[in-house]
C-alpha cells in the first residue's frame, strides 16, 4: 500500500468513528454519510477484499434508506442502529488493515 493509499485508510478510520458518533444526532437526510461511502466503496474496490463487501452494502443501504424513504420513527431508529453496527464493524476491519500496513 502506498502512501496515499495510508492517508486515505487513515481518513476512513476517523470518518468512521466520526460517523459512528454522530448518526443519532445529524438528520437522517444528510449528505455527509453518503460522501463517507463513496470514499469507502471506492477504497474497497481499489485494495482488495479488506473489509466484508456484504457489510458495506448493509450500510450503504441504510444511509440510502435514511437518506431518501420517509419512514416513521421506530423505523428509522431501526436502520440507523443497523447501519450503526454496519459501521462499527466496518470501523474494527480498517484499524486492522492499518495496524498490518504500520507494521
Amino acid at each position: 500500500m502506498n502512501n496515499a493509499g495510508l492517508v486515505l485508510l487513515l481518513v476512513l478510520v476517523l470518518a468512521t468513528a466520526w460517523l459512528v458518533a454522530v448518526r443519532f444526532q445529524v438528520k437522517p437526510d444528510n449528505n455527509w454519510p453518503l460522501l463517507y461511502y463513496f470514499a469507502l466503496v471506492a477504497y474497497m474496490n481499489y485494495y482488495g477484499l479488506a473489509i466484508n463487501p456484504y457489510v458495506v452494502y448493509v450500510a450503504v443501504i441504510s444511509a440510502l434508506l435514511l437518506r431518501f424513504e420517509f419512514m416513521n420513527p421506530r423505523l428509522i431508529l431501526f436502520v440507523r442502529m443497523i447501519e450503526v453496527v454496519s459501521l462499527l464493524v466496518i470501523g474494527y476491519a480498517l484499524a486492522v488493515t492499518l495496524q498490518k500496513a504500520l507494521r
